[in-house]
């Protein structure tokens, strides 16, 4: 959904490569993420916890990277099912409700964050700096992305 949202244009076989490009990146990422558990997390020293964390990241975004290339590939080789797929893309419907969904998701994402901070400080301090440098990353995202679609549009 947010890669559709991101690389959103007219020319719908160009936005199809930017897919691709996308796909390639998580694909690198989820590789990182097995080279560290195989290379790194046997001799840190970490809980089972924190080992688990590596394989399962990294096995589902390379999952789901493999699954983007696939799609993408798929819709580059056959015509009757890009023609569909981009009609289903540029549907404003179904962008409007996107958005929105991303919108929602993103206040509450913040609020749970906030209310967080309450509830973990006690517990972890540094837990509750995270969640407030997640705030503050939202914010800033936000500002920034504000001010560049004024600019822009």
């Amino acid at each position: 959904m947010l890669i559709k949202m991101m690389s959103g244009g007219a020319d719908y076989d160009k936005n199809l490569r930017l897919r691709l490009v996308w796909g390639a990146a998580f694909l690198a990422v989820g590789v990182v993420g097995f080279l560290c558990w195989f290379f790194l997390v046997p001799d840190s020293g970490l809980n089972e916890h924190a080992r688990g964390y590596y394989l399962g990241a990294a096995t589902g975004v390379t999952l789901g990277a493999v699954i983007l290339l696939a799609r993408v590939l798929y819709l580059m080789c056959r015509p009757e099912a890009r023609r569909k797929a981009h009609i289903q893309d540029t549907d404003e419907r179904r962008q409007h409700i996107t958005r929105a969904a991303a919108q929602v998701a993103g206040v509450a994402a913040f609020l749970a964050a906030a209310c967080l901070t309450f509830v973990v400080i006690p517990f972890n301090e540094q837990a509750a700096h995270v969640l407030l440098g997640v705030m503050a990353v939202y914010t800033l995202v936000w500002l920034a992305a504000a001010a560049w679609l004024n600019w822009k549009l």
